[in-house]
């Protein structure tokens, strides 16, 4: 066990609580869901509150944490909803070697295409399984965040900063929790833009994953009850081979 394990299981049966300071980094506070807000401010748990609006997103993690003095930050986006269990889920796994970051997955609810594909895809992986960020409820370790100095974006900044946080120690997925995501669909050609240029996808991988979007999208009408699930998989598939073809043919820099 770590250090920080030992001093936290001690203060446990001692009746004290570990605080952790939140950072909430947003386009727009109003936007932010009211009872995630509800859940933090009832937590005996939580230290500060930060709501960071500096832009872009991948700044905003950065000049948030500077503001926060623990030695671990929650981090949530805005359209997410955490169960009263969530630090209890997830603060055991601090124990474990080289941790610097611990999220779990989370359900889309408001998107049943999306609640259908990932039905299926847990059939072939179970989510916690995949080397995935899933950044919207994270566990992370502030020094790494102090010693990030990330390129200014908003889309795929959760995979840049998941990638960092690899080449210094690990990011653990432990198994879902109960974390609603009210997922808010993004600019699907420049999304697949920014990835491209990034270099984060090789030619195969990323052909692959728009395979499994035409095919498990047709799985996924057995869960979701309407052909619209594929339509909407096909089309997002559509939209970000765009993507990927325009930054195939122009490469002057990141858009």
């Amino acid at each position: 066990m770590t250090k920080n394990f030992n001093i936290w299981f001690k203060n446990f049966h001692a009746g004290i609580v570990l605080k952790v300071d939140v950072l909430i980094p947003t386009k727009d506070p109003s936007k932010i869901r009211p009872r995630l807000l509800q859940v933090l401010k009832g937590s005996d748990w939580v230290g500060e509150i930060i709501i960071e609006t500096s832009k872009p997103l991948s700044r905003a993690r950065v000049i948030g944490a500077r503001k926060c003095s623990t030695e671990w930050i929650a981090m949530f986006d805005d359209d997410v909803e955490i169960p009263e269990n969530w630090f209890d889920s997830i603060l055991p796994f601090i124990q474990l070697k080289d941790i610097l970051a611990i999220s779990t997955p989370s359900i889309d609810v408001n998107n049943v295409h999306m609640i259908a594909y990932k039905r299926v895809m847990d059939h072939f992986r179970p989510l916690e399984q995949r080397d995935a960020p899933f950044i919207d409820n994270t566990l992370i370790k502030r020094e790494v965040l102090l010693n990030y100095n990330p390129s200014p974006l908003f889309y795929s900044e959760d995979e840049l900063l998941y990638r960092y946080i690899k080449k210094h120690g690990k990011w653990i997925h432990p198994p879902s929790c109960g974390v609603k995501h009210f997922l808010v669909m993004k600019d699907l050609v420049k999304a697949a833009i920014i990835m491209e240029q990034l270099g984060f996808y090789p030619l195969y991988k990323f052909l692959r994953s728009r395979v499994a979007y035409f095919t498990i999208s047709i799985l996924a009408i057995g869960y979701s009850h309407t052909y619209k699930t594929m339509t909407f998989f096909w089309k997002s598939n559509i939209k970000l081979m765009a993507g990927f073809l325009k930054a195939r043919v122009n490469k002057k820099g990141i858009i």
